[in-house]
């Protein structure tokens, strides 16, 4: 079984928690680091089949070979593709997108919304964790459709990592500054005393308090943060 990293790790369990429910059915992995987390999908059954996608031939070699030399070849396929370009989606779907920056998140669902059916949308989850920019990836879901069904953080190789588990339901809404920096439900998880999330808020706090001379959406969300703390 391959040794995977925590930011892996903490994807793996927003993974599990999407499966719980609908065992089965596909993980597609938008980017797939070498196949490990479809692998690891498909290893503990929580996925009949995996596709995983690159960009580039060199990376999904790697993963094909990978898929393949852990004996999933034949409920396995690999795309070279733009994200989930020529992917058709599927009711029961698990997609992941990890691993890369918020503004070309928004950009692959963004088309896979285009792309297909919103009573396929309804019924497939996503599971996203962006390098940067998780304001814009927050505040595009929200007014696409889609609503928070969690989000964990995690400390790995001394850098802290966010993930978030997303449904489309179709509604758009409208989040505040706040929740878009800091995510909607990693606020409950702050204010119940979730001691990873408190040490990756103030985390956040520091880098917020010097991004927000250029940035009105971090300082309106310092403004808030400061504002509620004081209730």
């Amino acid at each position: 079984m391959q040794e995977m990293t925590e930011r892996l790790t903490m994807v793996l369990g927003q993974v599990r928690y999407a499966r719980q429910e609908s065992a089965g059915g596909r993980i597609i992995d938008v980017g797939s680091d070498h196949g490990y987390l479809a692998i690891r999908c498909l290893e503990e059954g929580l996925a009949d089949e995996a596709v995983c996608t690159e960009i580039h031939r060199a990376p999904a070699q790697r993963s094909e070979d990978a898929l393949i030399e852990a004996g999933f070849g034949d409920c396995s396929e690999v795309y070279i593709t733009d994200g989930l370009k020529g992917v058709p989606l599927m009711a029961g779907d698990t997609v992941v997108i990890a691993g890369m920056g918020g503004l070309n998140i928004v950009d692959i669902i963004s088309r896979a919304l285009k792309d297909n059916g919103y009573h396929v949308l309804e019924n497939v989850t996503f599971v996203l964790q962006p390098q940067k920019s998780n304001d814009i990836v927050r505040k595009y879901l929200s007014k696409a459709g889609f609503v928070f069904e969690d989000e964990s953080v995690c400390y790995d190789r001394d850098i802290f990592y966010n993930c978030m588990r997303v449904v489309f339901k179709g509604i758009s809404t409208t989040i505040t500054d706040e929740e878009a920096c800091y995510g909607p439900k990693l606020l409950s998880k702050f204010k119940n005393g979730d001691p990873q999330v408190i040490a990756y808020f103030e985390h956040l706090d520091e880098i917020f308090e010097i991004r927000q001379r250029s940035n009105p959406t971090v300082k309106a969300a310092l403004e808030e943060r400061k504002k509620n703390a004081g209730k």
